[in-house]
């Protein structure tokens, strides 16, 4: 570094100018600013610990954060990037190089740009603390940084009095370097008035926080450079901070004793910043070898839990094939040995129908007939849950089918000493859906509540319409509820908790799949202590049209 831009003296060349144009190229084309021997040193041996060490290298900050895309104010900021290779990489590779991007910081002008640099990373770091909505870290990077443009004039050697030059270089090399996105938010708007920066992409509060730095630097006279940015406008919104409100400032750090060294200077650094490479490359190749026979363990333990659920699905259906097939067969056998009996007897006494005068073949026939229809209810209620007829959705008035559910249970109820009743019923409640196929679906699950209930028991409908999306019919019984074994059968066909033929256990089949056929469900509610048994029948609540609500 000569002497003449040490002092930070000479001319200032026209933006426009030849030399002006030729500093800008150059500026694009620097590899980088050099950080101090001592801060590359910690970089390779203890990058985990390293953070306090280099903090106040400007050109360690700028290695660290080159190529990476966030800070997690979450981590620490070695945890973040310090382990990463990119840093010792694009070290060990300009070191290699001729000289470059070279500042001895505790000299002339560059020691008192270093005095800028870490008041402003100071205050900013102090305000954003203050205001805890910041990550201290990324405050202190972004002020530390600010007088970016004017390090890189320094480094090559011209004059520090051309702010305007000294933005350009700015703006290039936050792209060079692929600065990440949040510090290039705050470095290139700095002067722009906050509006505009919050649209260009900035982060306001961070910004905020960077440009009242500025400002209490300028104001309290203790950086070296005061003007070096220009001034800012006035603008009490700053961090939500006005500077007559903030307390006395905090004095500016000082760097540790004698932490500059030339890297060029140390003939094993290179070597040291060598093996550092190969021993983490070492350790992630292990790592990434250890990740891949994870994987691999995961693939196979996949695999065989995907077999395995095959497997159980494969049993889970020939148990449900075998509980259907035995309660089917028990249905229709029953009634069959009825009429095959039946016909025998009749086949047997054939001479004497017309002498019969007690009745006999009548009976037998009516047995017969009796037999046959239950057959045919039989195989009416699996066709209903099998193949059901299309629904066909109409307005109706879901309280009145209620009431009449209600009415018609009475009989069947009354035979098993059950009690049925609607609770707090709901004057109006229009839904659109097929009213018989609903109804169809609650006389189910109210047939299977009064036999779930047993004598004495008692059977509850209760109407729930809080909901905007959706209206439901809770169904709810006295009785001690399906066991934890027969809960995951309830809705399998011929299933009834019971021996096969101790009912058809196409009761709550049926119910879910016309629930299902107006686009809503049925479902039994998790086991609650002191809680009756409940079943949820669920319908879609549609808007009603004009017309439809004139009537209502």
């Amino acid at each position: 570094m000569t002497e003449s831009a040490q002092r930070g003296g000479g001319s200032s060349p026209h933006l426009d100018s030849p030399s002006a144009r030729d500093l800008l190229s150059a500026s694009a084309q620097l590899p980088w600013l050099t950080p101090s021997a001592i801060s590359l040193t910690h970089l390779a041996r203890c990058p985990a610990q390293c953070w306090p060490l280099l903090r106040h290298d400007p050109a360690a900050v700028l290695l660290l954060l080159r190529q990476s895309t966030s800070l997690s104010p979450h981590l620490p900021f070695t945890q973040a990037l310090a382990c990463r290779l990119p840093p010792l990489l694009i070290a060990a590779e300009c070191l290699q190089a001729p000289s470059s991007g070279l500042l001895d910081w505790t000299q002339g002008a560059a020691k008192q740009l270093h005095t800028t640099c870490l008041q402003l990373a100071h205050l900013a770091e102090w305000l954003a603390s203050r205001g805890r909505k910041i990550c201290p870290i990324r405050a202190w990077c972004a002020g530390l940084l600010v007088p970016l443009g004017w390090l890189a004039l320094a480094a090559l050697n011209t004059s520090l009095d051309n702010s305007p030059l000294a933005e350009r270089v700015l703006r290039r090399l936050t792209r060079a370097w692929q600065l990440p996105d949040w510090l290039v938010g705050v470095l290139e708007p700095l002067k722009l008035p906050p509006h505009i920066a919050e649209e260009v992409g900035s982060e306001a509060t961070l910004l905020a926080v960077i440009r009242l730095a500025v400002r209490l630097a300028q104001s309290s006279g203790c950086s070296p450079l005061p003007q070096l940015l220009g001034d800012l406008e006035e603008d009490e919104s700053l961090a939500g901070v006005r500077l007559v409100e903030l307390p006395e400032l905090p004095p500016c750090p000082v760097p540790p004793d004698n932490w500059w060294v030339n890297p060029y200077s140390e003939s094993l650094l290179v070597d040291l910043m060598r093996l550092a490479i190969e021993r983490r490359q070492q350790a992630e190749a292990a790592s990434h070898d250890l990740l891949q026979k994870q994987l691999d363990d995961l693939h196979t333990a996949l695999e065989r839990q995907l077999a395995s659920c095959a497997e159980q699905l494969r049993l889970s259906k020939l148990r449900a094939l075998a509980e259907f097939a035995a309660g089917a067969g028990h249905e229709i056998n029953n009634p069959l040995a009825v009429i095959s009996g039946q016909a025998q007897y009749l086949l047997a006494h054939e001479a004497d129908w017309f002498l019969d005068d007690e009745g006999h073949v009548r009976k037998a026939l009516e047995t017969i007939i009796g037999q046959t229809k239950r057959i045919h209810g039989l195989l009416r209620d699996l066709m209903q849950f099998a193949r059901p007829a299309p629904a066909r959705a109409n307005w109706f008035d879901l309280p009145t089918l209620l009431g009449e559910i209600v009415a018609s249970s009475q009989e069947f109820a009354a035979c098993r000493s059950v009690r049925v009743e609607m609770s707090s019923p709901v004057e109006r409640l229009a839904v659109l859906a097929d009213r018989e196929q609903v109804r169809t679906a609650l006389v189910c699950l109210v047939r299977n509540a009064v036999e779930a209930a047993g004598a004495e028991g008692w059977v509850r409908l209760v109407l729930d319409s809080e909901s905007d999306s959706h209206v439901a019919v809770l169904v709810e019984d006295s009785g001690r509820g399906p066991t934890k074994e027969q809960r995951p059968h309830l809705f399998d066909p011929f299933y009834s908790g019971r021996n096969a033929g101790r009912g058809r256990g196409l009761g709550l089949p049926v119910a879910w799949r016309l629930a299902r056929e107006q686009g809503g469900d049925v479902w039994l509610e998790p086991e609650r202590a002191g809680q009756p048994t409940r079943f949820v029948l669920s319908l879609p609540r549609h808007s009603l049209p004009p017309d439809q609500c004139q009537a209502a």
